[in-house]
């Protein structure tokens, strides 16, 4: 089966600090436990959930470090994350470990609620999803960070603010 690799970017984009994109599982592959999830496994679950499931550190429950929005591709489960830099060190750590490019690893935390082993291949049909992690290791090596926002551009747009207003100050 051929291996199709994901450019990693770390780049400027439109948003909040500590957001990043990227495929939190790809359909049509096996990963490293012999599993291989179809397209369509993840509707059920993620209309049940508005879309949106907590962002974990390697799968501990204890350490959330964001909200991921979740929707299927051809490809796979998109997530769009937002990591809360204010709630705690493991996601600043987490947000600059992603920025560095030295975690790029996506794994999804699930039950399995239909399948079928063909040729020794399991088969994931439809998987209640509850969390995705980020993680050095992912057993699916193609669910990757794809992109990182790096700027946080608020201290810009408040030097923008404050020289409006000398300028503004000086005209009366």
């Amino acid at each position: 089966m051929p291996v199709k690799g994901l450019k990693f970017e770390v780049k400027e984009m439109v948003g909040d600090a500590g957001e990043f994109v990227g495929l939190a599982s790809t359909f049509g592959n096996v990963d490293a436990g012999g599993d291989l999830v179809e397209h369509g496994a993840f509707t059920k679950t993620l209309a049940d959930k508005g879309g949106e499931v907590p962002i974990l550190w390697a799968h501990d429950a204890a350490a959330i470090v964001g909200i991921g929005r979740l929707r299927e591709t051809q490809q796979g489960l998109e997530i769009h994350g937002q990591l809360v830099l204010d709630s705690n060190d493991i996601a600043k750590r987490a947000y600059a470990l992603l920025k560095a490019g030295a975690v790029k690893g996506l794994s999804v935390g699930y039950d399995v609620t239909r399948s079928l082993v063909k040729d020794g291949i399991r088969h994931l049909k439809e998987l209640k999803l509850y969390e995705v992690s980020l993680t050095a290791f992912p057993m699916n090596e193609l669910a990757t960070v794809t992109a990182v926002k790096t700027a946080d551009h608020s201290g810009a747009l408040r030097a923008i603010k404050e020289l409006r207003a000398l300028v503004k100050k000086g005209m009366r």
